[in-house]
Order: C-alpha cells, then structure tokens, then sequence
C-alpha cells in the first residue's frame, strides 16, 4: 500500500515566505555587494544615488512632501529640491534639504561672489568734473540669491607734480571725491593725496580708500553702478591739477574695485 504525506504543498511555502520575511527584517541590505557595511550599502563606479526631486515652495513649509502613514513628515526626510523662489525669506534654491520637525534646512552652501576690477589707470583733471573709471562704468550685478550682499568699494589715487614756481612750498596736498552710484543712489568716498617738492619732485603718493554697504537684493535682478572720481583743484600743483604733470593718477599702482558677496542667512 502507497503511504502519502499529509504535508501540504502550500503549507511549506508559507513557513519558507515567513522564514524570509525574518531573515529580511533583521539583515542588511546590500546594493551590488555581498558584505554591506550599514544598514544600507550601495555600491557603484559608475552611477549615482538619486534622491527624489521635489519642487519645494518654502522652508518652513514641509509640502509637497507627506509622509505615507500619515501625520508629519518625518525628521531626517531628505529630498533634492528643484525649485528657485524669490519672495524674500524662506527662499529655496536648488539642492539637497533635510526636513528637522520644522524646516527644510539646506545641505550646502550658497556661495555668490562677483569682483570688478579696473582695466586702465587714469589721469585725472581739476577742471574735469567727475570722471567714470575703466571697467567700472555703468556696469551691472545679477544676484543668485534673494538676501543681504556686502559691496565693498576700493579706490587708490595719487597726486601729480607740486608746482616748481612757488618756493614755500615743500609738501601739497590735493582731495577730490570718488562717487559710487548703486542702484540709482549715490554715496561718496573723500580722497587726498601728498606731493613733495624739493630736490627731488615725489609724486604718485596714492591713497586707498573703501567703503562698505550692506544690500538687501532680489534674486535675478540686474543692478546698475557706476564709479567716478572728482579731482578738486590744487592751487599748489602744475597748473592747478588740470594739465600737464599736475594731472592726479587714478588706479597706477592699485586697480580701483568693486566687490559684491552674498552673506548666507
């Protein structure tokens, strides 16, 4: 007589699922290895780990992500953002964020830094009125970020020959103004130079200056400036500073610059 086994077929696949299912829960998870070193271990030389790429609206608001159990999105939660916003705070850019119980915070740093320098030294004139400088001329600053950029303003100038003429005189002193214009506002930088007659004629004692200002701008924005300088006369010096050796200089030894850098907030 046949002897068949009561064990059903269906019965041992499920202890085998179950089986499975316990060995899983307690595992590692290799990706492209056989000996995982963390809880998850992906191995590539060639490609990447993808994050899922969410449009954000703000950081302070968690949407459109959502957590599928329901209730809040979970701390740690990690995505990439695709989105660029330019209200004015809580802005979002490009880039990895990690969700903390109450904001996006950002993954990386926002760098945006711009310097224009200029390209030729000028002479300057007493009678002139205000000279534009090379390269520094109805120029314009794109911001990558909404938020506060520091300008930094830079100017060198230099005095031209003290007059030979008058005797008494054995060190001059000749000013003028550098006028920075931003944004259709203008701030001025006082400057003055030394000359010294004697045996010898010295000249081209620059002087550097600078200022520093503090902008809030909107990503996108193109802002216009301009720097010019205003050699006032200098009774003292080779016809009065308006011709000839009497001429100021303007950027010789130091260019003249102005430096635009985001401060991340």
């Amino acid at each position: 007589m046949e002897l068949k086994s009561t064990k059903s077929p269906s019965l041992f696949l499920s202890l085998c699922f179950f089986t499975l299912i316990s060995f899983q829960t307690f595992a590692q998870v290799g990706i492209n290895t056989i000996n995982p070193e963390g809880i998850l271990d992906i191995s590539s030389t060639t490609t990447g780990f993808v994050l899922p790429r969410i449009a954000l609206t703000s950081t302070i608001v968690s949407a459109p992500v959502t957590n599928p159990n329901g209730g809040a999105v979970a701390v740690g939660t990690v995505v990439y953002n695709t989105a660029t916003t330019n209200t004015g705070s809580n802005d979002v850019v490009p880039g990895i964020y990690v969700w903390t119980g109450s904001r996006w915070s950002a993954k990386f740093t926002k760098k945006d830094a711009e310097l224009f320098l200029q390209t030729s030294a000028l002479r300057t004139q007493s009678n002139a009125g205000y000279q534009n400088i090379s390269n520094l001329t109805s120029r314009t600053f794109t911001p990558k970020y909404t938020g506060i950029y520091k300008i930094e303003i830079s100017v060198n100038f230099g005095s031209g020959y003290v007059n030979n003429n008058n005797p008494q005189t054995d060190v001059a002193s000749i000013t003028g103004n550098f006028r920075f214009t931003f944004d259709g506002t203008d701030r001025f930088i006082p400057i003055h130079s030394w000359g010294v007659q004697g045996v010898t004629n010295y000249y081209l004692i620059w002087e550097q200056a600078s200022i520093v200002l503090y902008e809030s701008l909107d990503a996108g924005t193109a802002y216009s400036f301009n720097l010019a300088v205003d050699q006032l006369d200098g009774t003292a010096f080779v016809n009065s500073g308006n011709s000839g050796n009497g001429r100021g200089y303007v950027g010789y030894d130091v260019p003249c610059s102005v430096e635009f850098i985001y401060l991340e907030n």
